[in-house]
């Protein structure tokens, strides 16, 4: 009887040291976890703390003088390129499509490319009233109005699929059209691949503008 309950009484205190360290690495595991969402959380917000002050930056190198008054110089696309915005594939890129016009030796501004829209689209309309250039002209009109400060209208625009669509037009319009237009719609569209590359799907401008408001930048 004495063997039997000390067997018992073995076999319970087994089970017991057993149930702690199962609980014990529950803990852990949880611990981990928990550890390494914090971890995860911290590098966001360092991520977009870096973000918006690189992004605060280029507001007072390029944009202090309002954004009508914004162009893309080879200056703004390599200081992109420098903060890691983009790769020197993707400079090179925007630097051909960014180019000048043949009346002087700067690019045009956004207020121009702007005012641009709305002489082409008249332009459209005359000949096709129905055209589906004219909205996604409009769409483009929207994202450069709200360029360095983004609404809810222009944040709910598909700017990788409006930049492509002008491309395939321009592609597509080579013989057709005029080199001073050509010049203006491939400005337009390098304006839209840097609105894109300041409006990332990641870090959202809200979160960014939240770090701004909260660090008083």
């Amino acid at each position: 009887m004495t063997t039997i309950n000390s067997a018992t009484s073995s076999q319970i205190n087994q089970n017991q040291t057993t149930a702690a360290q199962q609980s014990n690495s529950v803990v852990k595991t949880q611990t981990a976890a928990s550890n390494s969402t914090e971890k995860t959380v911290k590098g966001e917000q360092v991520e977009i703390s870096t973000r918006a002050q690189k992004i605060q930056q280029l507001n007072e190198e390029f944009f202090s003088a309002g954004i009508e008054s914004f162009s893309i110089t080879p200056g703004f696309i390599q200081r992109l390129e420098e903060f890691g915005f983009i790769t020197p594939d993707e400079a090179s890129k925007l630097g051909a499509k960014a180019v000048t016009r043949e009346s002087d030796d700067s690019a045009a501004s956004v207020d121009e490319l702007s005012k641009f829209i709305d002489d082409f689209t008249a332009s459209v309309k005359k000949v096709d009233p129905n055209n589906s250039l004219i909205d996604i002209l409009q769409q483009a009109k929207t994202v450069l109005d709200d360029f360095n400060n983004p609404t809810d209208n222009s944040k709910n625009i598909n700017i990788v699929q409006i930049s492509k669509q002008l491309q395939s037009y321009i592609d597509s319009s080579t013989q057709s059209l005029p080199k001073a237009d050509q010049n203006s719609l491939n400005q337009l569209v390098a304006a839209l691949d840097i609105a894109n590359i300041l409006t990332p799907g990641k870090n959202t401008i809200s979160e960014i503008d939240s770090y701004l408001t909260i660090n008083n930048l």
